[in-house]
């Protein structure tokens, strides 16, 4: 029972933390879509594409493509190896990076709700001013909790919380020069048509630290999940 009070905790104060900060701030658009594609009992293929906008939604600033190789141990635990492609349009100009990511994924459910934690390894080839490799870990945390929804979850409305850590672990001076890179606490509204399809409304407050200063962003973001 530690796990799943230690689950509940992150969560709660991840919540919290975006609801007092929730003023005031910038605010960015982002389409989310994720795609996970059954090889076999073990294997599966994951996709994801993302796409960020300021206020004015007229230019997108930030696009995000993302695919790994999953290997699933059982139900719950899963392994994956993958790679990512970020692109920035800031001021005029363009950053890219390359990414290289070991993930490693627990699924569980605690009554009706659905947990997810999540570890991510990072590789982060910047090409600002030159190629420079960076290493950088992330810890996620996710829950579901059905609304209005059938006994097994299949289909119906559901609320969610999700937290999300980002550390700088090595070559930090390539990013932002401190171990803390981001936190990002969402809460969501959502719908799951089937096992296969569900899509949620979803409203994050991003803290980010840069080399000066850490600033938080609003962010409103509409997500759509598939799997097959």
């Amino acid at each position: 029972m530690k796990i799943k009070k230690i689950v509940m905790l992150l969560l709660m104060v991840g919540a919290l933390h975006t609801l007092s900060f929730a003023q005031s701030k910038p605010k960015q658009f982002w389409l989310f879509l994720t795609h996970s594609q059954k090889i076999n009992d073990q294997f599966e293929l994951l996709a994801d594409a993302q796409s960020r906008s300021e206020e004015n939604l007229n230019q997108v600033n930030t696009l995000l493509l993302r695919t790994a190789l999953a290997y699933h141990f059982n139900d719950q635990h899963s392994f994956a190896l993958g790679y990512a492609y970020k692109g920035d349009w800031l001021d005029n100009e363009y950053e890219y990076e390359h990414r290289i990511y070991q993930q490693y994924q627990y699924e569980f459910k605690i009554r009706r709700i659905e947990i997810q934690l999540r570890g991510r390894f990072e590789q982060r080839f910047l090409q600002d001013s030159g190629t420079h490799l960076a290493l950088r870990a992330r810890g996620f945390v996710a829950a579901q909790f059905p609304l209005y929804a059938n006994k097994d979850f299949s289909s119906g409305l559901f609320a969610g919380l999700q937290n999300e850590v980002f550390l700088n672990v090595l070559n930090r001076q390539y990013a932002n020069s401190h171990v803390f890179d981001q936190n990002r606490p969402y809460v969501s509204i959502g719908y799951r048509f089937s096992k296969k399809i569900e899509s949620s409304f979803d409203y994050g407050l991003m803290a980010d630290q840069s080399e000066e200063k850490n600033t938080f962003t609003n962010v409103f973001r509409i997500a759509i999940t598939t799997s097959f």
